[in-house]
Parts: C-alpha cells; structure tokens; sequence
C-alpha cells in the first residue's frame, strides 16, 4: 500500500509516496507513478514528484537545483544514506548527487539493482 506524504521544503510542499519496510531506498524520476507495481519487498521505497512534476508545484528546474530538494528530502526524514535508484529525469539529477557523494544506481532492474545496492552499502 502507498502512503502519500507531504514535506515542506524551500518554499514547495514535496510530494512523495512511501512503500513497504525494511531499509530506505529511494526512487527518483519525474513523478512517483513513473515506477511499476509491484516493487519488491523488504525494503521501506520513497518515491518523490520532483518539483514542477507530477503532484509537486513549482517551476521546473535544472538538475542542480532538483538535487537540492533531494538531498533535503533525504536529511528531514532521516533517512542516512539510502540508495538511490533513477530513471528519466532523475538520471540526471542522480548525476549531480553522485558527484555529490550519494550511492546512485540506474533504476531499470531494481531487483538485480537493489541487491548491488545493498552488497554495497
């Protein structure tokens, strides 16, 4: 079952679902429905609407600056290092995260993904 939540954060209300339990991962494209069902089990998924996306408000932005929200997503819930899998639009706001630092993996296989993840984390 998806739980939408809600996260106040530069001035945008950051829409996300969150799915599952067991370790945070999250998932990064455009929207949170731009990821199948049903993901796997075992883990706790956090699927952002990036802003100007999906139920996110806002003007679109340049990676750099969606980084920003993500990297703030992360810090206010906790969440430590999770992986983060992208696709579409998030490939490219996981490039600037990987510069910065974060575990990103490609999110097209995310069974064969999340076990690389978790191996290396």
């Amino acid at each position: 079952m998806r739980r939408t939540g809600y996260l106040h954060l530069y001035g945008l209300n950051l829409v996300f679902d969150r799915r599952g339990r067991g370790p945070a991962v999250v998932l990064l494209a455009e929207e949170a429905g731009a990821w199948p069902e049903p993901l796997p089990e075992g883990f706790t998924f956090y699927l952002l609407d990036l802003p100007g996306h999906g139920r996110t408000g806002g003007p679109r932005m340049a990676p750099e600056e969606l980084a920003e929200y993500v990297m703030g997503f992360v810090v206010m819930l906790n969440l430590g290092s999770p992986p983060i899998l992208v696709r579409g639009r998030g490939e490219r706001v996981g490039e600037v995260l990987r510069e910065r630092g974060y575990r990103v993996f490609p999110g097209d296989f995310l069974g064969e993904t999340l076990h690389e993840a978790m191996n290396m984390g």
